[in-house]
């Protein structure tokens, strides 16, 4: 658990913060900042042109992007070269589902260099979450999982980040590269725990769940310094038994304050929020 040098927690802005401005914006980065987080979570996918840019979704959705010129609606991103994206204004809409949103009019996809470049070295002991977006069930995506890999890795060290950076993933497929490209690099495992072993199996790279008693058991036999359940499952006894095997714990997205205070005593290392004014509540 000598991932973070946080006392007493890590408190990582999800998407910078999304419930405060639109996803994977300089606003939203710049909010999650102002209100004090110690880490930002965000995620990156590769484009058709081959460059690393920070967007969760696979495709271009209207609820969130207001097309200038060409319509781009549900366009997946893989298809899209990184000129294509930035004739994307991704700042203007807020959604529904997060009322405190304020719009950003004008925000375009920002590359993982230039999210970097503009806050690296300005915020020297920021922590770095980086979600290696890859669906281990879709052959194109895992055709470009190596090429993603790596350039996430050239970029975080590139950025002299890589001492406080996660490769983190869903797909562990991706952590097992990383690890085999640099043995220091720091791994963070995404996972819902409970779920069926088959549904599971595609997603835990060459490791087969059902070899291990649990999640927790199959991510400290990867290799990974940090467990990412979603946050239910972190009770005091989870916690515990994975501070046991030697992993920190990285529970998402917790919003609500009476979450986050359960989160605090239940023992986690960090968490992921869209509020990280919150916070200040608990």
């Amino acid at each position: 658990m000598s991932a973070w040098p946080h006392v007493p927690l890590d408190l990582q802005g999800h998407r910078g913060a999304r419930g405060l401005a639109p996803e994977s914006t300089i606003a939203s980065f710049d909010a999650a900042i102002a209100h004090g987080v110690t880490g930002i979570e965000f995620d990156v996918r590769l484009t058709g042109d081959g460059e690393v840019v920070v967007w969760h979704d696979p495709t271009l959705e209207a609820a969130k992007c207001v097309f200038q010129g060409e319509d781009l609606t549900e366009a997946l991103v893989a298809d899209l070269t990184l000129a294509h994206l930035r004739s994307v204004d991704v700042g203007s809409r807020t959604l529904a589902a997060y009322p405190q949103q304020v719009a950003a009019p004008g925000s375009r996809i920002l590359t993982l260099a230039e999210l970097f470049d503009r806050y690296a070295a300005a915020h020297p002991t920021l922590w770095w979450t980086v979600e290696v977006k890859v669906d281990p069930t879709d052959p194109r995506e895992v055709a470009t999982r190596e090429e993603l890999t790596r350039r996430v890795i050239d970029a975080i060290k590139d950025a002299g980040v890589e001492g406080r950076s996660f490769v983190h993933s869903f797909d562990w497929a991706v952590l097992e590269l990383a690890r085999d490209i640099d043995q220091s690099l720091i791994l963070s495992a995404l996972m819902v725990p409970g779920m069926p072993v088959e549904d599971v199996r595609p997603w835990t790279g060459s490791l087969d769940p059902a070899d291990f008693p649990d999640e927790v058991a199959a991510a400290a036999a990867l290799g990974a310094s940090v467990f990412s359940p979603y946050w239910t499952w972190c009770t005091p006894d989870n916690v515990a038994r994975t501070h046991d095997l030697g992993l920190a714990v990285l529970p998402w997205t917790v919003n609500e304050v009476a979450d986050l205070e359960a989160m605090k005593a239940a023992g986690v290392d960090g968490l992921v929020t869209d509020y990280p004014d919150r916070w200040t509540a608990v």
